[in-house]
């Protein structure tokens, strides 16, 4: 036996002879020469981190501002009016949309009051007649508005006069007008 398997032929002076196997070598180094894949550095995970922090500040921020249910009102295509003038004097202007879900009361041409008095405008809930303080409004050349949402759970906009300390959790007086929140268009 002389160590050649019969199957592959032995050594026989082929052209071949020279490179035996260094195809083999040439493929590995070829793979070799290729660059490897870099890991992401730690600079891109820094900027990934900080880029989701801000995007959660802004987002923070947005939720945080109060809404301006006048301006969305006021810009709303469904705009039901109805108006009143105030016991004694002075104008109320009730706008609500269905839409935006929301409303506003502009008070107009309010008479002057005494220092102990304000104007107090209430919202009153629809199912159980509970008023809610909306503001109250001091005397002004300028018109008042006020803003409010949740128009589905409002029957009714209620102005009074009540004293100027804030003490009032309900309205204390007879109203001076109460506007009931239109039909949806």
């Amino acid at each position: 036996m002389t160590g050649t398997d019969p199957a592959t032929p032995g050594h026989r002076g082929d052209e071949n002879d020279e490179d035996l196997g260094m195809d083999l070598v040439d493929a590995v180094s070829t793979d070799a020469e290729r660059p490897a894949r870099r890991p992401l550095k730690r600079w891109m995970f820094v900027v990934a981190a900080l880029a989701v922090i801000v995007i959660g500040l802004v987002a923070g921020l947005v939720n945080l501002l109060p809404t301006n249910y006048v301006s969305k009102v006021e810009r709303a295509s469904d705009q039901v009016v109805v108006q009143v003038d105030l016991e004694g004097g002075g104008h109320a202007v009730l706008t609500t949309s269905a839409k935006a879900d929301a409303g506003m009361v502009e008070l107009t041409d309010l008479p002057r009051l005494d220092p102990s008095e304000t104007y107090s405008v209430w919202l009153i809930e629809a199912s159980t007649d509970r008023p809610t303080l909306l503001a109250n409004v001091a005397t002004s050349e300028e018109p008042v508005q006020e803003g409010f949402n949740g128009v589905d759970k409002i029957a009714s906009v209620m102005v009074s006069l009540e004293p100027s300390d804030g003490s009032s959790t309900a309205p204390s007086t007879e109203p001076l007008a109460v506007l009931d929140l239109p039909e949806a268009k």
